[in-house]
């Protein structure tokens, strides 16, 4: 021990043979050696090792020591006799646990688990629940527990421990089994409801693809016969295209050569043509030149003869004029002295009146002007006053505005800089935002479509994962019970299981020490081989000879006989193979079984055995007959009168006596499963691996249907995240660039807006600034003006008073005055008016006399000019004459030469239109040829991309797929083709896949189905062993209670020293599960149940009943831990004297206080606490 409890160093504890008694004060530690015991071995309850967590069995430190991180306890055994099922002579059992809460088991220094401890010490009384730890607890433990709960003990010392721990594997097994069958039944169930709706699905399927495949071989001929014919008259219509694109060809050089000729011909007629024309146009432009000319004389003679009159008639005009000039003259002279007159009177008034008016005007003007000056002084005093406050205030204002100008207009140049880098910026951020939104957008339709892929291959490997889960779970279920069966039958053969005590005890020794098994062959069980179908009449033509011990000679059975003698294990029997002989049966015998009914062979012949085994297996199956049934088998035996002993398949025997034995096989019996152990484990071997390396198989697939299941599910699911994120992305990427957009918008109706709202505050910057300027002005001159106009104002006052008098005399004397003046004026205006007149008459008249002179002129030198040209016309007229008569002889010439040329043309027209309506004729052939080659080609394409499109076939495919035979009746292919057409019309809405899909569940179905049986057929198999355990356990709990009950009587009268004890069974219930009560009858007292004796009788009890145990199953050890506490000293006395009695094969190790315990004891172990809170041990060794 170290770091356990109080055992903080290193201690260990050597335990001799005999008794050892570890003894110390109370609180020294002592009882800490029996939990370190109990902890080693498994116990896993913290308030059985007296704590509240585990954790409190690491010494926790004390004042001078500080706590530990580990506690560990080793147990070493000595193996020699292999006790402990293990292939070690020393066995060391390690336990270690730290203060982190992780744990160790090691065996032999070797890692392992906690349950292998408990199956190594299983059925051995040692362990944490075993009987080989006795305490105080455990003897208050029997005292006190309900009688159902004391079958623990009875069953560990029973040795059916290990067989209830299979058991409850074997249930829980069972109960996954059996939810893995109602999983599958659930599935088969669905599948079954799936099946029926499916095959109706699938019948309309298949009549769909019946008369899809039908119409598609009518439809399919059809068009290669279409193809086929089009392709005939196709090769036809080319040909015929040949041919005429020859003749055309042959035409077209005929009418070329034509053509040159003619075209030659009609360019020199053409030239011809063009000189006539020329020859015409230059004598029509000669006639045309002439017709002018002569045209021209006339004009001009009339011209000459219009001016002659126009001269006559001017001169007239003038003379007429000069005698009207003659009239005007005279009369202006006359109104010229009138006008002379009165314009001297006129003037002479006007002198008067003029100096009297200028007078008066000086006056009037002088008052006028001092009354103005006057007003003029107050009011522009007034006004000045007032433009000076405007001019300051306008000053002030304008000043105002130029601030206001300037900050506005500082505000929008630096708004206009920030628009015009935000405008910048935003265009590119447009551009980027668009490009990311485009980029965005593809990205997302790329994910989507990977998800759609992801999603259909999700489906697929989930599908198979689905399909490999349900095979892994009903194989898993089979192996497991498979394995199950198989360990149980191991472990029983291991056993020795349905052997009586004294086999059992011969064979395990054989195991155990080889020498002794030397000559020792096994059991007869143990060396036939029976096939299954005839177990059950091997094991009733055996009955407990399966038992029987198979040894070389006699020397060895001899050996095994005195064995069991000394060990008073009981008897066997045993077949030395030296000894043994077997009788067969006679000839005359063998030939009436042959030929019997139902005959199957003899016992011997249907077993296999090695062959020196023969004689043992002769001697006893060689005179056994082996029949089916009962019948045949009684038939036999009356004509043979039971000469044979005959056994049946289903475990019926005849024997020779004529005793017959029958009727249904009782479970549990002994001899069950002794030969069927033999073919069941390579079977089940062989079962379990190949269904294992199936099942690998299928996890693998398994495994990789997952995995590929859950990396597709995480790509799915990324590419769902990434699918959100983009979405997310696209529509921030939309809205941004929408909002940029509209914000670009928006900053440049805001930069337009400010850049017209500039240039008008410039504008209205400057006018501020002129008006200022101006205003400036105006107050400094307004202020010089304002002084003078007020000195002004005072002497113009006084003047104006002085004129105003002078004045009004003045004005008297001008009124007469401007009376007479008025008259003068009247008669002078008269007559310069008349004068005036007739000076305008004679002025017109001159004007029109010398116009009069000028067109006279005109006309004279006009008629001089028209008969120069008409002289020169008259000229020209002749010399242009003779010009035209040489060319209409030239013309004359052409024309001649013209008609020669035409009547050639004229042939040539007649050859080239006969030659064109030829080519005209082919070309139309050959046009009509080419529709038809083209609706040929058409109609081939038309069928061949049918064929591709309906069928994906190609032509040379459809043409393999006819075989090369034509549809014979057309007609009768077309109605067909209408009703299949129908047919498939009224099936409606068709699931193709349905066929498939019926065939694919009807498959799993039946797949599932068989697992199903596979499932309970394992599950049978499970109940089967948990049947064959329950027998087991049954068999040897009864024969074990029934020693435990033996002996428990034996050590209570040992222990009381008379007396009488018993411990019943309550046999209401099953033997398995009923309550144990204990009875014990003191020496003097009456037979009572055990609650009702004193508290020592009471231990003393119990005390009896765990030796009584152990005297049955002798336990290399035994750790009793202040069991005599409840003792008087008498009772401590007589249970060491006991002890003393036992201990030849047990050591006994007894925690106490008590004197007479100590007394008896060969060895002691002080525990004391030198140092506070640490246990220390001191060993001694007691004289005998």
């Amino acid at each position: 021990m170290q770091g356990f409890k109080s055992f903080v160093d290193k201690t260990v504890l050597d335990f001799n043979k005999g008794i050892t008694a570890v003894v110390g004060p109370n609180g020294s530690g002592k009882s800490n050696i029996s939990d370190a015991v109990k902890w080693v071995l498994g116990e896993q309850s913290p308030k059985t090792l007296r704590g509240s967590r585990m954790e409190d069995v690491i010494f926790s430190g004390t004042e001078n020591r500080k706590p530990v991180g580990m506690a560990e306890v080793s147990l070493v055994m000595d193996n020699e006799d292999r006790f402990l099922n293990i292939d070690f002579s020393e066995v060391k059992i390690t336990r270690r646990l730290y203060r982190s809460g992780d744990s160790e088991y090691l065996i032999n220094n070797a890692q392992c688990r906690m349950k292998d401890i408990h199956l190594l010490f299983a059925d051995t009384g040692i362990g944490k629940d075993g009987y080989s730890l006795i305490g105080q607890g455990r003897v208050d433990e029997i005292l006190n527990s309900k009688s159902e709960d004391r079958r623990n003990i009875f069953e560990d010392a029973s040795g059916i421990m290990k067989y209830r721990m299979r058991k409850q594997e074997s249930e829980r097994k069972l109960n996954l089994t059996e939810q893995n069958l109602l999983r599958v039944g659930d599935i088969v169930s669905e599948l079954a409801q799936q099946l029926k709706p499916l095959e109706k699905q699938a019948e309309t399927a298949k009549k769909y693809l019946d008369y899809k495949y039908e119409l598609r071989g009518i439809e399919v001929g059809v068009l290669v016969d279409g193809i086929d014919f089009a392709e005939e008259r196709l090769k036809k219509i080319i040909n015929d295209i040949e041919i005429l694109t020859q003749d055309r060809t042959e035409a077209e050089k005929s009418l070329e050569r034509i053509r040159r000729e003619n075209s030659e011909k009609t360019e020199k007629a053409g030239l011809l043509s063009g000189l006539i024309n020329a020859s015409k146009e230059k004598s029509y432009a000669l006639e045309k030149k002439i017709e002018r000319l002569k045209s021209e004389i006339e004009i001009n003679r009339e011209k000459i003869k219009s001016a002659e009159e126009n001269k006559n008639r001017l001169a007239a005009e003038q003379e007429q004029q000069k005698q009207k000039n003659g009239a005007y003259e005279l009369r202006i002279e006359e109104t010229e002295r009138e006008r002379s007159e009165a314009q001297k009177t006129l003037e002479a008034e006007l002198a008067e009146t003029e100096a009297l008016q200028e007078e008066y005007r000086a006056d009037f003007k002088a008052s006028e002007e001092i009354r103005k000056e006057v007003s003029a002084a107050s009011e522009a005093i007034l006004e000045i006053k007032l433009q000076q406050g405007n001019a300051r205030s306008a000053a002030e204002s304008y000043q105002k505005q130029i601030e206001m100008i300037t900050d506005r207009k500082n505000a929008i140049d630096e708004e206009l800089a920030v628009l015009d880098s935000s405008t910048a910026i935003a265009a590119e951020e447009i551009e980027a935002a668009e490009e990311n939104r485009q980029k965005t957008e593809e990205s997302l339709e790329d994910a989507k479509q990977l998800y759609k892929n992801k999603t259909e291959a999700l489906e697929t490997a989930k599908s198979g994962e689905k399909k490999e889960s349900e095979r892994a779970a009903v194989l898993s279920a089979r192996l497991q019970g498979d394995t199950a069966r198989l360990k149980a039958i191991r472990e029983m053969e291991a056993d020795y299981e349905g052997y009586a005590y004294s086999v059992k005890k011969v064979l395990s020794l054989c195991k155990s020490n080889p020498d002794f098994g030397r000559g020792i062959c096994g059991a007869v069980a143990q060396i036939l081989r029976v096939p299954a179908e005839y177990e059950t009449a091997i094991e009733t033509a055996l009955g407990q000879a399966y038992q029987n011990i198979v040894t070389e000679t006699e020397e060895d059975a001899k050996k095994a006989i005195e064995y069991l003698k000394k060990g008073r294990y009981g008897r066997a029997t045993f077949l030395p193979l030296t000894a043994v002989n077997g009788r067969p049966l006679d000839p005359e015998t063998v030939r009436m079984l042959e030929r019997a009914e139902g005959f199957l062979g003899t016992a011997s012949g249907l077993v296999q055995f090695e062959g020196k085994y023969k004689k043992a297996v002769e001697s006893l199956l060689g005179r056994t007959a082996v029949f089916d049934r009962l019948d045949h088998a009684l038939l036999f035996a009356g004509r043979t009168r039971y000469a044979v002993m005959c056994v049946t398949l289903d475990g019926d025997i005849l024997r020779t006596s004529g005793a017959i034995t029958g009727g249904s096989t009782e479970k549990g019996r002994a001899s069950a499963g002794t030969l069927s152990r033999t073919r069941e484990i390579p079977e089940l071997e062989k079962a379990v691996a190949d269904n294992s390396a199936l099942l690998i198989q299928i996890r693998k697939t398994l495994d990789s249907y997952q995995t590929s299941a859950q990396g597709i599910e995480k790509e799915r699911d990324a590419l769902m995240k990434e699918m959100r994120a983009l979405e997310v992305s696209l529509s921030q990427w939309t809205a941004k660039c929408t909002a940029m957009r509209d914000r670009q918008a928006g900053e440049t109706a805001r930069r337009q807006r400010l850049v017209a709202e500039l240039k008008l505050q410039i504008s209205n910057m400057l006018d501020a600034r002129r008006a200022i300027e101006s205003a400036e002005e105006a107050q400094e001159r307004l202020a010089g003006e304002q002084s003078r106009a007020e000195e002004r104002l005072r002497l113009a006052d006084l003047r104006r008073e002085e004129a105003e008098r002078l004045l009004e005399a003045k004005n008297q004397n001008l009124m007469e005055r401007r009376v007479k003046e008025a008259d003068l004026r009247a008669r002078l205006q008269k007559a310069e008016e008349d004068r005036k007149r007739y000076e305008r008459s004679l002025s017109e008249g001159k004007e029109q006399i010398e116009y009069c002179s000028l067109q006279i002129r005109d006309c004279e030198a006009a008629v001089r000019q028209l008969e120069n040209s008409n002289t020169e016309n008259e000229i020209s007229i002749a010399g242009i004459s003779d010009e035209r008569q040489a060319e209409a002889e030239t013309q004359r010439n052409y024309e001649e030469m013209k008609r020669g040329i035409d009547a050639e043309l004229g042939g040539m027209l007649g050859r080239i239109t006969e030659t064109s309506e030829q080519i005209a004729r082919c070309t139309e052939r050959l046009n009509q040829a080419e529709i038809k080659k083209v609706r040929e080609e058409s109609e081939i394409n038309a069928n061949k991309n049918r064929l591709w499109e309906e069928y994906e076939l190609a032509y040379s495919s459809a043409k393999e797929l006819t075989g090369g035979k034509r549809t014979e009746n057309y007609t009768e292919a077309s109605r067909r083709i209408k009703e299949l057409k129908a047919s498939i019309k009224a099936l409606g809405a068709v699931n193709v896949n349905a066929v498939e899909e019926y065939e694919s569940t009807k498959e799993r179905h039946t797949f599932l189905s068989a697992q199903m049986g596979d499932l309970s057929e394992a599950k049978a198999k499970l109940q089967k062993v948990i049947s064959d355990l329950n027998a087991v356990m049954r068999r040897q709990f009864s024969e074990q209670f029934r020693l435990i009950r033996d002996n428990f009587k034996e050590v209570f009268r040992q222990l009381f020293g008379g007396g009488k004890a018993d411990i019943v069974l309550d046999e209401t219930q099953d033997i398995l599960e009923c309550g144990i009560e204990i009875q014990a009858q003191p020496p003097g007292k009456k037979l009572q149940n055990m609650l009702l004796l004193s508290g020592g009788e009471r231990a003393l009890t119990a005390i009896a009943l765990l030796f009584g145990i152990l005297k049955m199953h002798p336990s290399p050890f035994c750790l009793l831990d202040e069991i005599e506490a409840a003792l008087d000293d008498a009772n401590v006395y007589r249970l060491s004297d006991y002890l003393r009695q036992i201990d030849g094969g047990t050591q006994f190790i007894l925690i106490t206080h008590r004197k007479g315990t100590m007394e008896n004891a060969g060895s002691l172990y002080g525990v004391t606490m030198e140092e506070k809170g640490i246990s220390k041990v001191i060993s001694l060794k007691m004289d005998s």
